[in-house]
């Protein structure tokens, strides 16, 4: 379900000073506390530490991501007042119905999700001479070209390694 959804996919922040402070930032947290004061007024805006939970929206499309953030607090209301503040912050007028699927940047996410996997699993998987555990996740180019040099069965070997180094007395 919604909530569900919105727990597993949502970002908390939390803003260490105050508002004031940030003039002139950029960060999804602070979109999503003057998105916060918007909806519930400006004295949401009043203390420190104010706690910012929040999604990636896909619109509008091309702008930066810091102006896509959301409260996630919008999706608990009733629809015409989440109709309504969906349509001034995702400036799309055509939004009906508000459902959070709908709303979200699955392509933000999927690459966020793939990133992590890079880092996880299929980057120590290669340098471990491992194949891809997780395929559709591909290597980045540098570890593509890390491979390819180390694994190059036409590489020309260097004569040292061919010969060891004697200890002891010779005769």
């Amino acid at each position: 379900d919604d909530d569900d959804l919105l727990d597993l996919i949502s970002e908390n922040r939390a803003m260490s000073r105050d508002v004031s402070e940030y003039e002139g930032r950029k960060m999804t947290s602070l979109t999503t506390a003057k998105r916060l004061a918007d909806f519930l007024g400006d004295e949401m805006l009043a203390d420190k530490g104010l706690q910012c939970k929040l999604i990636i929206s896909a619109k509008p499309g091309g702008a930066p991501v810091t102006d896509r953030a959301v409260p996630t607090a919008i999706f608990a209301t009733e629809p015409a007042v989440k109709r309504h503040f969906l349509r001034k912050w995702l400036r799309d007028p055509s939004i009906s119905d508000g459902d959070v699927r709908h709303v979200l940047d699955w392509d933000y996410y999927r690459k966020r999700l793939s990133d992590v996997i890079r880092k996880i699993i299929t980057i120590p998987a290669a340098l471990q001479k491992i194949e891809n555990p997780v395929p559709r996740v591909p290597h980045p180019d540098w570890l593509k070209r890390q491979i390819a040099v180390r694994d190059d069965t036409r590489k020309q070997t260097k004569i040292d390694s061919h010969f060891s180094k004697l200890t002891g007395p010779q005769d």
